[in-house]
């Protein structure tokens, strides 16, 4: 055992990987799902409208921006003083994620077939935005409350 009592081999190298992919897993879980949802969002625009033309595009980011101010400002104006922010609440958050990712993709189906125009790709984009991330607040939310 090398001086002031630390060790070293593999056992050691084996528990740092996992607290390292448990840490990643957790950090980029909700990134992930909001990947997933919005490549499946645009998946069935194309299913169902076609080719995206450039507009079409532009429109499909501003709503997913659009979403992400509106959640925003909604916290701004109602949230008060911030809230209690949940640390690692959900250990199998990819499992947890298909119920977001789910919504958000039955939303962008609803939406992506009674739109029937350009507008399809702003709304969808807003609603996917939107419906994943209330969905996984819910989530965190309720698995943080629950270890307390």
């Amino acid at each position: 055992m090398p001086a002031g009592g630390e060790t070293t081999g593999v056992g050691d190298t084996r528990g740092t990987y996992r607290g390292a992919l448990r840490t990643t897993l957790r950090s980029t879980a909700a990134a992930y799902g909001y990947t997933l949802t919005i490549a499946t969002t645009a998946a069935v625009l194309t299913t169902v409208h076609g080719k995206p033309q450039t507009g079409d595009l532009f429109l499909f980011i501003a709503g997913g921006l659009i979403a992400f101010a509106v959640l925003e400002g909604f916290l701004q104006a109602f949230g008060g003083a911030g809230g209690e922010e949940p640390d690692h609440a959900f250990p199998f958050a990819g499992a947890l994620n298909f119920i977001s990712v789910g919504a958000g993709l039955g939303a962008t189906t609803g939406i992506a077939h009674a739109v029937h125009s350009h507008l399809a790709w702003l709304l969808a984009a807003m609603v996917a935005t939107a419906t994943y991330m209330l969905l996984v607040a819910v989530q965190v939310t309720l698995i943080s409350a629950r270890r307390r």
